[in-house]
């Protein structure tokens, strides 16, 4: 009987191209690579195209109040959540959820294989946690990259049929499939996915890395944090997640370890830190993608392991002789000490200028590049000077203590509030508009002005600020550098106190 002839790599190419057995991406996962090729794109119109897929916005609340980042205030809306993980991650999490139902639906002889999306999760949350403890930014694309690293074995087994499928589940290892794909057909799952990835236009940083991690890179830590990075994460979290299906024995990881090794530079205690974290944020990854990654009884060996290790090196510890633990308490102490000097403000306990500037700086950066809103607020007490030359400066210290609290106590988790200099404080308000950030400035008025802050009987015990707010916000307002942003705060702090003090007024962009 003849054999069925196969197609080239350039008729697969174009097959591949017209494919209809292989599934799209959902309609809401294309408008959304669409919308991100718009440099103009606002962050409302994301939130609003997600928001017609009741499903994935409700998996991308449930994602920001997850494990993976571990907030301690719930996020209620998309809008909050879309806040705290960024634009970039948003994007990245909603293909990935959109990828996961491919193989569902398709025709007969299709791929429906647990192992194949066992393998494509546990990579891209190896990815994931590589990226978190190496902290390379946007870690999401490298779970987006990880779950698509082998996507071109759904196009083949779409296009190729029950013969691809056998060859596929009768492979040994990952590698021993890529090499009989070569031999057979001429062409491999990488080539397929990185062609299929062009087609649906994802970035060029994604379609790459499909091809380049399943090549024997290396990615050192002063090296590429591009690509070449991307492409290595994946490449390793590969071996990891083949550890974990390999039954997550020590034998299991030691030899995913050494393949691992070849693609990155990580210590033996940063894998283990890695295979710590994955064991932790299993069950949130099960949860959000409907899939029993690993067996339940192993994940919690895993995790008792950890356990046991982390108790037997406090028990080293403890075991230390009773001058190196004085030593290390002294270290701690002066570091505690140094820290505080560094970043606190010593009579308010509050941030002090120069950290104030480090995190302005950090939040400017983030809100252009997530096209998030940023508002930072200049506060200075009312006639203070009256009440130093009046009363001391023992008083004034002690306003200044009462006013450092009430702000603190009226900010937020996300706010920064810090002490400038003499009186004046400046509270920075991320992923806040206007209307919000006045809000919370009205409360932290009404907190410092409504209660005494004095104890002396024979001085008026109320006293209130004045304040300025200026606003970056995408499309509407500018600003070259964090010094620009603080300064329209503090030109609006003036127009308070020509007008009368005890007001707040917003920097208006075009006065």
């Amino acid at each position: 009987m003849a054999s069925i002839p196969q197609p080239s790599e350039a008729q697969f190419i174009a097959q591949l191209k017209y494919c209809k057995s292989l599934p799209t991406l959902p309609a809401v996962a294309l408008q959304l690579i669409e919308l991100a090729e718009d440099n103009s794109a606002t962050l409302d119109e994301f939130a609003e195209l997600i928001s017609f897929d009741p499903a994935l916005m409700g998996k991308l609340l449930r994602t920001a109040n997850s494990s993976f980042y571990g907030q301690r205030r719930k996020v209620a809306n998309l809008s909050e959540a879309i806040g705290l993980m960024g634009l970039n991650a948003t994007i990245s999490l909603s293909l990935s959820f959109s990828l996961r139902g491919l193989a569902s639906g398709q025709s007969d002889g299709a791929l429906d294989d647990t192992n194949y999306w066992s393998r494509s999760l546990l990579t891209a949350l190896a990815a994931r946690t590589i990226a978190m403890e190496l902290r390379a930014p946007q870690p999401e694309d490298f779970l987006l990259a990880g779950l698509l690293q082998d996507i071109g074995v759904l196009a083949m087994a779409s296009l190729l049929g029950s013969t691809y499928i056998t060859l596929y589940k009768d492979s040994v290892d990952h590698a021993g499939l890529l090499d009989q794909e070569a031999q057979r057909y001429g062409f491999n799952h990488a080539q397929a996915g990185t062609q299929l990835l062009k087609y649906w236009r994802l970035p060029e940083r994604i379609h790459e890395s499909v091809w380049r991690s399943h090549a024997a890179t290396r990615a050192e830590d002063g090296g590429d944090t591009g690509i070449e990075r991307l492409s290595a994460c994946v490449a390793a979290a590969a071996h990891i997640a083949d550890g974990w299906l390999q039954g997550a024995s020590d034998d299991a990881f030691e030899a995913a370890y050494r393949l691992a090794s070849v693609h990155l530079d990580i210590g033996p205690e940063r894998y283990r830190n890695i295979i710590a974290s994955m064991s932790d944020e299993m069950p949130d990854m099960e949860s959000l993608f409907e899939s029993e990654l690993v067996d339940p009884g192993i994940l919690q060996g895993i995790q008792d392991t950890a356990r046991e290790l982390l108790a037997l090196r406090n028990l080293s510890l403890s075991k230390a002789t009773t001058e190196a633990d004085v030593q290390i308490q002294a270290l701690e102490q002066r570091i505690a000490m140094l820290e505080t000097q560094t970043r606190r403000d010593s009579l308010t306990g509050l941030y002090n200028r120069l950290y104030l500037q480090h995190r302005l700086e950090l939040e400017f950066g983030r809100a252009i590049q997530e096209r998030s809103p940023l508002c930072v607020a200049y506060i200075d007490v009312d006639r203070f000077k009256s009440i130093n030359d009046t009363f001391g400066h023992a008083v004034g210290d002690q306003v200044l203590v009462a006013v450092a609290h009430r702000l603190l106590s009226a900010s937020r988790q996300t706010d920064t509030v810090a002490r400038y200099g003499g009186e004046e404080f400046v509270v920075l308000l991320p992923d806040t508009d206007l209307e919000e950030a006045r809000a919370v400035l009205e409360q932290m008025l009404a907190s410092v002005r409504d209660k005494p802050c004095l104890s002396r009987e024979d001085a008026d015990s109320h006293v209130s600020f004045s304040a300025g707010i200026a606003a970056l916000v995408p499309g509407l307002s500018a600003f070259d550098n964090p010094a620009a942003l603080l300064e329209a705060a503090d030109s609006a702090l003036y127009q308070t106190k020509s007008s009368g003090r005890g007001q707040i007024t917003v920097h208006d962009p075009g006065g």
